[in-house]
């Protein structure tokens, strides 16, 4: 179960895993999307479930990690899931507008603190992973810049593009062809090693922000808490054996995502880490659940 609407990453990166887990288990894997509250409903849905292994959810990182702390939800997603490993994970620009007089990442940190509460960053909702992120960059560079939260990230474009807003968070494949042409300019890389198509823009440990590697944009699968180790292993063993398959190593590359396959175990310690950073930062932030 896929809790957004066909089309993103979301929902692109369990149907790519699909077909072949399909083949691999002998058993026919149907991919259902039920969007609405961040990705909520499925997370809940799915939480409640019978923990036989026919009902999993394939999520991105807001809805597990993030949520808890800013929405409020009906399941605990750290506690009612079972976490079986992640689909992969991809690293994210930060992108300014072109007209924003700074090409660099110091210079745009100078600018902010020199005109404090004068340029405004977009993100794809009030309380979402992107509204944290770039709330945790303001927090650890120590700038007063103002949130603009529009509803869902393809919304963000035309006011980023069009000076609108100033600044946000965006994958290579959403910001590639406005970089190319001008448009906008990346001036951070969350991730951990530069990307080759953008070799002059650093990565936040080398910009001085390593806390921020945190803030990776990684893409699980869960079942309902209670699963039978078992069955979570077997599971689990389907997901990285497809990972070795050209078509799923391809699909990665055309989304932009690096292969996950972490085990069990890692995963959700990872998930338990990261919980507690983000709780951390919404606290400080002063974002609270109910308060969107």
């Amino acid at each position: 179960m896929v809790g957004f609407s066909a089309g993103g990453t979301t929902d692109a990166l369990p149907r790519l895993f699909a077909t072949q887990m399909s083949q691999i288990l002998g058993q026919t894997i149907v991919v259902e999307n039920k969007p609405g509250a961040a990705g909520n409903i499925a997370t809940a849905q799915v939480a409640r479930s019978a923990p036989d292994g026919y009902t999993l959810l394939a999520s991105s990182i807001g809805q597990i990690t993030v949520s808890p702390h800013t929405m409020d939800m009906s399941v605990d997603p750290q506690k009612d899931l079972e976490h079986i490993s992640m689909f992969g994970e991809g690293d994210q620009f930060l992108t300014i507008n072109k007209q924003v007089p700074a090409t660099n990442i110091q210079e745009f940190i100078q600018l902010v603190k020199s005109k404090p509460h004068t340029l405004f960053y977009g993100d794809s909702g009030a309380g979402g992973n992107m509204h944290l992120y770039l709330e945790y960059f303001k927090m650890l560079a120590r700038l007063d810049i103002d949130a603009v939260h529009f509803k869902g990230g393809s919304q963000i474009m035309p006011d980023l593009i069009s000076n609108r807003v100033q600044l946000s968070l965006l994958s290579n494949i959403v910001m590639n062809s406005h970089a190319k042409d001008g448009s906008l300019r990346p001036i951070l890389l969350y991730g951990k090693k530069r990307d080759p198509d953008y070799p002059d823009v650093p990565t936040v440990r080398e910009a001085g922000l390593p806390d921020l590697e945190t803030a990776s944009n990684w893409f699980g699968l869960h079942a309902p808490k209670g699963t039978p180790h078992s069955v979570i292993d077997k599971i689990y063993r389907a997901l990285v054996e497809s990972m070795k398959t050209k078509e799923v190593q391809e699909g990665l590359i055309t989304l932009g995502i690096t292969a996950g396959g972490n085990t069990p175990e890692a995963f959700s310690q990872r998930i338990a880490r990261e919980s507690e950073i983000f709780k951390k930062v919404a606290e400080l932030t002063k974002i609270k659940p109910g308060s969107n």
